[in-house]
């Protein structure tokens, strides 16, 4: 829960086309807030399947799917 947490307050901080280096840096922010996960492992996979922020933006939040992988690799 709290993984969806950081993918939707990621998500809000977003914008359209690509990931902007403010965008990599708000995402690290946000993930550093939660000391469990490996917030590099967790930003490469989070691009790997949204390359825009923008889409990232519209469907992170609900991507159990990249929670789950988020979960399995990036854990700490």
């Amino acid at each position: 829960m709290k993984l969806i947490l950081i993918i939707a307050t990621c998500a809000a901080l977003t914008s359209c086309g690509g990931w902007s280096k403010g965008q990599e840096n708000a995402f690290l922010d946000s993930c550093k807030k939660s000391p469990s996960f490996d917030c590099d492992c967790s930003l490469k996979l989070v691009k790997e399947k949204y390359p825009n922020a923008s889409d990232f933006n519209e469907k992170g939040g609900k991507d159990l799917v990249l929670a789950k992988s988020l979960l399995e690799k990036c854990s700490k």
